[in-house]
């Protein structure tokens, strides 16, 4: 299973919807416009991923020039039995506001992945233009494949931005004929006050995370506004999806538990755990619209009274900024 999840940028746009598929095809041979074979660096989910090249060091998450990743594959992707889908492990190195907002005026802009395909005439032809990336930290995303050029082998990918493609793999989506998707109840939600897990930062700009691992400060501050009361139950906050939004700071963490009941699985089932999540971050860089406040706390258009009389209830610690 996969989930149909990525930032996506020019579309399609992601559902969170999961597809599910027995069979697929990894590339037997990965070049870049190098000339460089990195068929081994996206074949496997190891954390060392096809070099993206040399980086613009003017700008956080650009490359000097465009980066083009060519898979080919051994057998026609458009004649497999199923729905194909580019499943893709990787990362990405984030530019800041400021960043994007520099780089626009120096001429030099971010090109969000374009994917390409070619058919058995020998053409590239563009199939998502800007379609979107891996977000964030070392994840998996996927993005359906639609009108493929008959008999096409050969995907090309390419951008400038700072992007590190770990495995590469083309899937074909079939409906099983059986999926039983259960939602466990949430128990109990709490804010906690748990400090900044050490990050180590691996070759290729990879992140890591230690949570054992945790220091009380960093160089970070809160944004002005009201939080989530700590240690309180906050399950009125994150129960629903309605505007009503539990606010944590930085070092900070909401702990959540639920009722979960893992029954024995059926001969040949395997069981996948989701956490469905909806919400919003913000930042404090300089071209973040009123980056030293919380406040205006974005919304879906539902209605306020509710909201705002939960808020009351439970968003009541005041940080100033510091």
């Amino acid at each position: 299973m996969v989930l149909d999840e990525r930032m996506g940028i020019s579309g399609p746009e992601p559902t969170g919807e999961p597809r599910f598929y027995r069979r697929e095809l990894l590339p037997v041979r990965g070049h870049n416009e190098r000339g460089q074979t990195v068929t081994t660096a996206i074949t496997a989910v190891d954390g060392r991923a096809a070099p993206p090249g040399p980086l613009d060091v003017r700008f956080i998450g650009r490359l000097e020039g465009e980066h083009s990743l060519t898979l080919i594959f051994s057998e026609p992707l458009d004649a497999q039995p199923g729905t194909p889908l580019l499943v893709v492990d990787g990362w990405v190195e984030y530019p800041y506001s400021q960043t994007s907002f520099a780089a626009w005026q120096a001429d030099a802009g971010f090109q969000a992945p374009t994917l390409e395909a070619m058919g058995k005439d020998g053409g590239w032809r563009t199939l998502l233009p800007n379609f979107g990336y891996p977000a964030g930290m070392p994840r998996r995303m996927s993005v359906p494949l639609q009108d493929l050029p008959p008999d096409t082998r050969r995907l090309r990918l390419r951008t400038n931005q700072q992007i590190y493609w770990d495995r590469v793999a083309v899937a074909f989506a079939e409906s099983p004929p059986a999926v039983r998707r259960h939602r466990f109840p949430l128990r109990h939600a709490r804010v906690a006050k748990t400090g900044f897990p050490k990050r180590t930062t691996h070759a290729q700009h990879r992140p890591d995370y230690d949570y054992a691992a945790r220091s009380p400060f960093w160089d970070a501050r809160y944004l002005a506004g009201f939080y989530t009361t700590l240690g309180v139950g906050i399950d009125a906050l994150v129960s629903e999806t309605d505007d009503a939004l539990a606010i944590i700071g930085s070092g900070e963490e909401i702990h959540l538990e639920f009722a979960a009941r893992a029954d024995p699985l059926p001969p040949g089932w395997t069981r996948r755990f989701v956490l469905e999540t909806n919400g919003w971050t913000k930042d404090m860089d300089l071209f973040t619209r009123d980056a030293e406040n919380l406040a205006p706390i974005p919304n879906n258009g539902r209605p306020a009274g509710p909201v705002a009389r939960l808020h009351a209830r439970y968003n009541r610690r005041y940080q100033d900024g510091r």
